[in-house]
């Protein structure tokens, strides 16, 4: 089994991301959203792919797919493995005819639907997500003020994963520096 991400980010964007952040796992390229578009997880407005957990066997069928409202929105991890503990091998490898996307390095480097975003620095990501971290403690404020606790629900959860981010960018500096 492998796991990989998947970004409308040129390769040394994705390199750059993977590096800062020690990811386990590569981030491939996908400049033109060609897969996002073929799974139903093309967002126009913005020209990336809505934030999405597909789990695919070897022989290329979708066994699991939950796509989010946005980047907070995530399904557990228990669902998530249980999805890859029920992946078999039925098809031994073979394809079942689907079509496979194929981008060329070059083609992925000057392609992309996002060429005038370039990957954000780790310094760039401390200070993106202290920001949005500020803004949750805002509105859980508001929303306890106002008593509304599905809102205030919905925004602990969203604290929760910017804490949670903050933490391993906080990491990956430390790492880096020493």
């Amino acid at each position: 089994m492998r796991v990989a991400g998947v970004s409308v980010d040129p390769p040394e964007h994705n390199e750059s991301i993977v590096e800062k952040l020690s990811l386990p796992f590569p981030l491939l390229s996908d400049p033109r959203g060609d897969l996002a578009r073929r799974c139903g997880l093309w967002n126009d407005e913005e020209s990336v792919a809505v934030p999405a957990i597909v789990v695919v066997d070897s022989g290329g069928v979708i066994r699991y797919l939950y796509a989010g409202n946005d980047f907070a929105d995530r399904p557990s991890d228990d669902e998530v493995f249980g999805a890859l503990d029920g992946i078999t091998k039925a098809n031994n490898g073979e394809r079942n005819g689907e079509i496979e996307f194929r981008v060329t390095a070059e083609e992925a480097a000057s392609s992309t639907v996002r060429p005038e975003r370039p990957a954000m620095t780790l310094e760039q990501l401390v200070t993106y997500y202290r920001g949005t971290f500020f803004t949750t403690v805002a509105l859980k404020k508001r929303f306890g003020e106002l008593k509304d606790r599905a809102a205030f629900k919905e925004v602990d959860g969203y604290q929760r994963i910017v804490k949670e981010y903050s933490g391993a960018i906080n990491e990956t500096r430390e790492m880096k520096q020493g």
